[in-house]
Parts: structure tokens; C-alpha cells; sequence
């Protein structure tokens, strides 16, 4: 069951991943930003059944949510895990879902007032930090790239 920080509860996260890069990217995240409070990973098997996986991700939405929501980070869109996802979309909570999770959206977390934003808040400025945080090295030091022969 989720914990309240202070009188309002925050927005749970869980990571969802094939394998176990979720639980990597959750323990990255907490060697540099210190623990991440309600968060919990989900590593998916290809060779799980659908149901099960659908099972595993409602369990962990219901150990992060307090009452204030879930929101989800998915690796990859349209993919299994993607969809067993969707499933939770079911209007049982407010929750929303961010395909293509990376390492500075967990970062981010550790910043953001997670009892002020609802899921949907969340999840747009995770998306952005996201975006923003893919980046060329041609890009960030000027130095001209050879175009490669096809």
C-alpha cells in the first residue's frame, strides 16, 4: 500500500520494460537523486502470458497509488508490455502512460512536486525532458560530422 508524504498523496510511477531495465533505470536514478518514494518497476518476459503481465502492472499500480494516481513509463510504444499497459487505462484512477522512458525523466522526479501534478501533467513535462534530453555530440560541441557512405 502507497504512503502519504505529507496530508496529500503523491502520483505513484511504475516503469515498465522488457527485462529488467526498468529496475536498472529506477536504481540509476536512486544512486544519483536518492530513492525514488512510490515507484515500482515491472520487467516483462517475452514468453510471460498477456494475462499475467496485465496482472503484474495492476498489482504494481495499486502499490504506488495513494489515491492522487499512477502514471506509467513504458519502453517501447506498441509493444506487449505497451499494451498490457493500455489495460490499465481502464477509468479506475487517473493514470496516463509515457512511451520511450529514459534515465533524466527518472531524474526528473526527484525535482517535480509529484502532489501538485496530476498524471497528465506529469506525464507532459516527463515527455519533454525526455525529448529534450536526446541529443547528437555534433550538436553540443560544433564539430562538423562526415557523413557516412551508404
Amino acid at each position: 500500500m502507497a504512503i502519504l508524504i505529507g496530508a496529500q498523496p503523491i502520483v505513484g510511477v511504475v516503469v515498465v520494460t522488457h527485462g529488467t531495465s526498468g529496475v536498472c533505470l529506477l536504481e540509476a536514478a536512486g544512486s544519483i537523486v536518492g530513492t525514488l518514494v512510490e515507484t515500482a518497476a515491472v520487467g516483462v518476459s517475452m514468453e510471460e502470458p498477456f494475462d499475467d503481465v496485465v496482472h503484474r502492472i495492476e498489482q504494481a499500480c495499486g502499490q504506488v497509488d495513494a489515491g492522487a494516481g499512477v502514471l506509467i513509463l513504458v519502453d517501447i510504444h506498441g509493444s506487449s508490455p505497451f499494451q498490457a499497459c493500455m489495460a490499465m487505462v481502464d477509468g479506475t484512477r487517473p493514470l496516463e502512460i509515457v512511451c520511450g522512458v529514459n534515465l533524466p525523466m527518472l531524474i526528473k522526479l526527484a525535482t517535480i512536486d509529484r502532489r501538485e501534478l496530476g498524471p497528465a501533467e506529469m506525464a507532459e513535462l516527463l515527455r519533454d525532458v525526455g525529448r529534450r534530453s536526446i541529443r547528437l555530440g555534433s550538436e553540443l560541441t560544433g564539430k562538423v560530422v562526415l557523413q557516412e557512405s551508404r
